[in-house]
């Protein structure tokens, strides 16, 4: 005997309603309630769920222009028709192509300021060669020197510091005594 039916649903859709539950160990009759309720229903909501469907208007989704493009829709189509829009405008005039369709002009300039940068890298401003083996080792050897001229530097710093830290203390207290 069955006294009571928890159900846990978690689910991230609105309108999900539960009825008609059948328990038992017939399948038979579970599918002739089925029959006598489900179905019934079932088809009545297609048909309720399809004449309340948002019709969809084909002139609203064609744009009429390039200028009704939107990046996010299409983003292929969107460069390909504004690339057209400028190359047809700049036939006549390139100042109104430039002022109608100023982000195809952005994109151009920086095209070519790119190209320009890497012809004037590869020509002219390429690195210099790796440094040879001795080079590598001379650098090595200075700043090794160097290292130990500077440890040799804070040492001596250190000594002085402390030297003069002493006859200081020294003095202080010797006019202490006298005083």
């Amino acid at each position: 005997m069955i006294l009571q039916i928890g159900f846990e649903l978690w689910t991230m859709q609105n309108d999900i309603l539960f009825d008609n539950i059948y328990i038992g160990h017939s399948e038979k009759d579970a599918a002739a309630l089925a029959k006598e309720t489900f179905e019934v229903k079932s088809a009545v909501e297609k048909q309720e769920e399809e004449a309340t469907k948002p019709k969809k208007d084909e002139t609203k989704d064609t744009p009429k222009s390039p200028m009704d493009l939107k990046f996010a829709d299409d983003p292929v189509l969107y460069v390909k028709e504004k690339l057209d829009l400028f190359i047809t405008i700049a036939k006549r005039d390139p100042i109104q192509a430039v002022q109608f369709v100023p982000e195809v002009a952005g994109g151009l300039a920086v095209l070519v300021v790119t190209i320009f940068a890497l012809l004037i890298g590869a020509i002219g401003g390429g690195a210099a060669a790796a440094p040879s083996k001795d080079q590598v080792k001379a650098k090595a050897e200075q700043a090794k020197k160097v290292a130990i001229d500077t440890k040799d530097q804070a040492a001596e710093a250190v000594s002085s510091s402390a030297k003069a830290a002493k006859s200081e203390v020294q003095q202080r207290s010797g006019a202490a005594k006298s005083s």
